[in-house]
């Protein structure tokens, strides 16, 4: 993992609002063009997991 550190400057109230309001609409926007992309990775990825899981389960489990 990659720890990035950003120094943020000091911003008035309303600035800051404005900045994460457009961060939003950023977020909002990005998640209706791929929404459904995202949401099909994450299926497989889950997919995949099960399957992996399913094959490390042995009969013989002492539990």
């Amino acid at each position: 993992m990659v720890t990035v550190t950003l120094p943020l400057p000091e911003l008035d109230d309303a600035t800051a609002v404005m900045i994460y309001n457009f961060l939003g609409e950023i977020v909002d926007r990005f998640d209706a063009h791929y929404g459904e992309q995202i949401c099909h990775f994450y299926a497989q990825q889950q997919r995949a997991n099960s399957r992996s899981s399913a094959l490390n389960m042995s009969d013989d489990a002492p539990f």
